[in-house]
């Protein structure tokens, strides 16, 4: 989605696409590092904010945004999804018993590779109609997924 954004409705060059891949990945480090700051009792802050940069990022590259926007989107949500992400996996795993971990870590590997078998051609799809549509579409699943975790968060 990134390269066809930036290549086709920017009209910038691969060189540009290297810069936001390279802000990304500083990001994803800086995200390491916070993650590994976080307060014990604090994971399902971590996920909700995490989840609230991820959907800034795709909030922001839903409104079609000049070059600039898109590496400060993707800086953030890159950081934002190496922010939550130990803490989420930490709580799915707790969430199931030890005898069946393996056979849940199993089951998530597969539904992982189907789903990107798949999202692909949904993602080229939703572009075909309009190059922001992907991320419209990420940024209402986002938003979905924390409502939920809100509900559970709640709720215990």
């Amino acid at each position: 989605m990134l390269i066809n954004y930036i290549v086709f409705m920017l009209h910038k060059t691969v060189f540009e696409v290297t810069l936001v891949a390279v802000a990304s990945s500083l990001a994803s480090i800086l995200g390491t590092y916070a993650s590994e700051r976080v307060p014990k009792g604090k994971g399902f802050q971590a996920i909700a904010f995490g989840m609230f940069l991820n959907a800034f990022n795709v909030f922001i590259m839903a409104l079609s945004p000049p070059l600039w926007a898109v590496l400060a989107a993707y800086t953030v949500g890159n950081f934002g999804d190496t922010l939550w992400f130990p803490f989420y996996r930490s709580w799915m795993f707790k969430l199931i018993p030890k005898e069946r971990a393996s056979e849940f870590h199993a089951a998530i590997s597969s539904y992982r590779k189907v789903i990107g078998i798949v999202a692909p051609f949904i993602a080229g799809f939703l572009a075909s109609v309009h190059a922001t549509l992907p991320y419209a579409a990420s940024l209402t699943f986002f938003l979905l997924a924390g409502g939920m975790f809100l509900i559970i968060f709640r709720r215990s």
